[in-house]
């Protein structure tokens, strides 16, 4: 197994490292792309050798740019000067989690030379099928050249030799100048096994791992494919991501398989939490047809979701503390086109809602990016499912404080203290109170290292916190909110002329719909959804 390295993708390389050998995966060489990556795998004594390419960066590495064109080929030139080793290969990009060893499917799938990872959003196999991809075919199917597996042949050999000198003659990124290569005269299926491909001329066969068993960002975290499909995952490539290499980690740490951060991040520090109030999904929900509909519920719940985090990420911090992000509720996808009844048009048999992932909502290169002055309040945050880690300490899950707001009390400067069903402590404040009158009667609860919002006790967010007294804070802290937002995207084009949404293909989400501590009541279109 190889990957290539560059010191952009070190943490994913890390990240890799760990997944591997936890998978017992101990064939694994690394290509490091340029000095500094070198220099940190041969520290590290892990087994690496160079392949640089010293042009790409002055030809520019954003998407689309050429010298990200070549970045895309670095895998494929390795592979060409290795291939004639003699050995069965993995090939995979740093951005893959593997949970066990996929050169088993080279043994059960011998006619195979070349099999691949999928594009698509779902698998037509019935549960129970561990087999090949009942509906690939090399010349429709979205294969992903992220990682696949090759048995060596000579006609594999002058496979992957033909696929590097097609750089010069392909101007696109190596996935899509792979299809292209493959898609020869005479691709047709093996006789005996259908699910089996010639391809290149015939001189190769190829066959595709089902996205129920190597899954993407999609089919893993939104519709636990191989749950649905009764079968064991070999590993996730954080494909179907948003966000460029924050949102992959922000969807990995979401699924719990991002394992590099420092031991002071599970363990260090103090938090809040928040809560939401999420309403029952509509009846028979996941019958509608109606698109906009669909939609317009979306943004709708997600906008009431968002206001009532901004209320809990303001008092983390006014009181210094981590903000873990609460799991908000999305009722449809997020794609790059329009959805179809809220979902991709290849995946529409999994129910909604589901749980957001965070690249779905937020910009995570956002949260501290930039100075204070112009971006705002650097943010501290900590994922989803942070209480959940099993790496966070269980200092922190076993010390929980529930800090319920609430119009029973009869004073502004006084607080009660009750159990709650779980016998962990709930404290009650008064409402609206701003950080000045707030956080002194929070003070003899510092010892929790997790507050705990509950909205419960009050009619609208803003009756939870009543924000900054400084004007100058609440200004900065509505800054960084404005900022860390994503879009949601896409209404279908053909059918958004009939609500007059043609200029709402794509809606930016709004931290504060409804009010901010910075500005008062806000009259947005997401609050008018």
């Amino acid at each position: 197994m190889f990957a290539v390295l560059n010191e952009a993708q070190w943490e994913f390389g890390l990240n890799w490292l760990h997944h591997v050998k936890k998978a017992g995966m101990d064939y694994y060489v690394l290509a490091a792309a340029d000095p500094q990556t070198s220099a940190k795998l041969a520290a590290l004594g892990e087994p690496c050798f160079e392949r640089f390419d010293d042009s790409a960066a002055a030809l520019g590495l954003r998407w689309g740019e050429e010298g990200w064109r070549r970045l895309t080929w670095s895998k494929v030139f390795v592979l060409d000067s290795i291939v004639d080793y003699g050995f069965n290969l993995v090939v995979s990009d740093v951005d893959v989690v593997w949970f066990r060893d996929p050169t088993e499917l080279l043994d059960r799938f011998p006619r195979a030379d070349m099999l691949v990872g999928l594009d698509h959003g779902s698998s037509d196999n019935l549960p129970g099928d561990s087999g090949l991809e009942v509906s690939f075919h090399p010349n429709g199917s979205d294969f992903n050249t992220g990682a696949y597996l090759l048995r060596h042949s000579k006609n594999v050999s002058d496979w992957a030799h033909a696929y590097a000198k097609y750089f010069d003659q392909c101007p696109s990124h190596d996935q899509v100048c792979c299809y292209r290569l493959v898609r020869t005269e005479g691709v047709e299926p093996l006789p005996q096994e259908p699910r089996i491909f010639r391809v290149w001329h015939a001189r190769i066969t190829m066959a595709a791992i089902p996205v129920s068993m190597f899954e993407s960002g999609h089919t893993l975290f939104l519709q636990q494919l191989h749950k649905e499909k009764r079968v064991e995952p070999y590993g996730v490539h954080a494909t179907w991501t948003y966000g460029g290499l924050e949102g992959k980690k922000a969807r990995l740490r979401d699924l719990g398989l991002w394992m590099v951060d420092p031991p002071g991040y599970y363990k260090q520090g103090s938090f809040v939490a928040v809560d939401l109030q999420i309403p029952e999904p509509p009846a028979a929900y996941n019958q509608w047809q109606e698109n906009e509909d669909m939609v317009a519920l979306h943004l709708a719940a997600l906008a009431a979701q968002l206001q009532q985090a901004y209320v809990g990420w303001a008092l983390a911090v006014a009181a210094n503390r981590t903000f873990i992000l609460p799991k908000f509720v999305c009722y449809c996808e997020k794609t790059w086109y329009g959805t179809v009844r809220c979902r991709v048009f290849d995946a529409q048999g999994y129910p909604l809602p589901v749980t957001c992932p965070t690249d779905y909502v937020f910009q995570p290169d956002q949260f501290a990016q930039g100075l204070e002055e112009v971006a705002g309040t650097v943010m501290d945050v900590r994922e989803p499912p942070f209480l959940e880690h099993p790496r966070t300490s269980e200092a922190v899950k076993a010390s929980v404080l529930t800090i319920r707001p609430s119009a029973a009390l009869d004073c502004t400067d006084c607080v009660r203290e009750e159990r709650g069903p779980d016998g962990q402590m709930v404290v009650l404040v008064p409402p609206a109170l701003k950080d000045r009158q707030l956080l002194p009667l929070l003070a003899p609860y510092q010892r929790f290292r997790v507050w705990r919002l509950s909205l419960d006790g009050v009619g609208a967010p803003s009756r939870a916190f009543g924000g900054f007294a400084q004007q100058a804070a609440a200004a900065a802290f509505d800054r960084r909110m404005e900022r860390i937002l994503t879009t949601w995207c896409c209404r279908r084009e053909d059918e958004a002329p009939r609500y007059h949404k043609q200029r709402a293909i794509e809606e930016q989400l709004s931290m504060m719909p409804e009010f901010s501590f910075s500005r008062g009541p806000q009259h947005s279109s997401a609050a008018a959804a």
